[in-house]
């Protein structure tokens, strides 16, 4: 069953310098227990999309067509205060770089009970600081490092510590942006069993990565975005092993094995301006078998077996 059902969501951002198509025409779903993980370049759309969900679209940006449905509700059509009260308690947040979302001057544990206050789940300090001191043992750190400040903590710990606020409350759906970036692969691979433990409690994921790999070790489905667009979906064998879109099959040749046996090769080019985006597909620029209705025509979704969809023309030979 969906938890979360996205549909045409265009997000575009308002700049002197034009529209930016940052989001274009996206429909999907997240599942009830899912992990998904959406992967693509930098100038994807990805994090663009996931701000959407927790009504953080930062402005210039806005929403201009399509909805999100969660528990029946479209969030698209939400106030601030009825999104606040879903933001942290239903969807919890874990945002790219932990040192700019954890206030500087308070006390990570202060931040960190603030949530069972704000939300009214405690009304006293003294027993939601108790619940903080709780929760940082389940993230792996010492109950005293409550009473430290964010500049006081390595970059590993300020992770855990994000990730404390946003499963304060057991939200239905955590959204993750890119949060093992800078982090070494100890640390990286401990925050992840961390979120897979709460998979395993009943929470949806969405998880926001450049990293291909790390994504086939933990998701249900991969969702791959390119220039605004979802390009292919499928689950983790399908996306990997059967990749129909040219651009996913870029991405898995531009990945490096363990053993070195694989030859890497770069994708050509660049992400093209959003201001102006290319006719037709918009990886065409830099597709080897792009042929002429690539450039004339934008291809349309098409499911090849159930579960798995791509938006490609050479998709129509099969």
């Amino acid at each position: 069953m969906a938890l979360i059902s996205i549909r045409n969501l265009s997000i575009h951002y308002y700049t002197l310098s034009g529209i930016v198509h940052a989001v274009d025409n996206v429909s999907f779903d997240i599942l009830e227990g899912e992990w998904i993980s959406i992967v693509g370049e930098s100038g994807s759309g990805k994090s663009t999309l996931a701000y959407s969900i927790i009504g953080l679209v930062p402005p210039p940006g806005r929403i201009v067509t399509g909805e999100i449905l969660f528990n029946g509700r479209n969030l698209v059509k939400l106030s601030r205060e009825e999104m606040r009260r879903i933001r942290g308690k239903d969807i919890g947040m874990v945002f790219q770089d932990p040192m700019t979302s954890l206030d500087p001057l308070r006390r990570v544990g202060d931040q960190i009970a603030e949530v069972f206050i704000e939300h009214g789940v405690l009304s006293s300090w003294k027993e939601a600081r108790e619940r903080a001191r709780e929760l940082l043992k389940k993230v792996g750190l010492p109950g005293d490092r409550a009473s430290y400040y964010p500049h006081q903590l390595s970059g590993g710990q300020r992770q855990r510590i994000a990730i404390a606020i946003a499963m304060a409350l057991k939200p239905k759906l955590l959204i993750a942006d890119e949060p093992t970036t800078a982090l070494d692969v100890i640390v990286q691979d401990t925050i992840m069993d961390l979120m897979e433990g709460f998979k395993k409690q009943g929470t949806s994921i969405l998880f926001i990565t450049h990293d291909l790999a790390l994504a086939a070790e933990h998701s249900d489905r991969i969702a791959v975005m390119y220039a605004g667009k979802l390009v292919e979906l499928g689950s983790v064998d399908q996306v990997i092993d059967n990749p129909l879109h040219p651009y996913t099959i870029a991405l898995i040749k531009s990945v490096p094995d363990l053993w070195g046996e694989k030859k890497i090769k770069s994708i050509p080019g660049y992400l093209p301006d959003l201001r102006n985006p290319p006719r037709g597909c918009r990886f065409h620029p830099r597709c080897p078998f792009a042929r002429d209705i690539c450039r004339r025509e934008e291809p349309e979704i098409i499911e090849v077996e159930k579960g798995h969809i791509a938006s490609c023309h050479l998709l129509k030979k099969r």
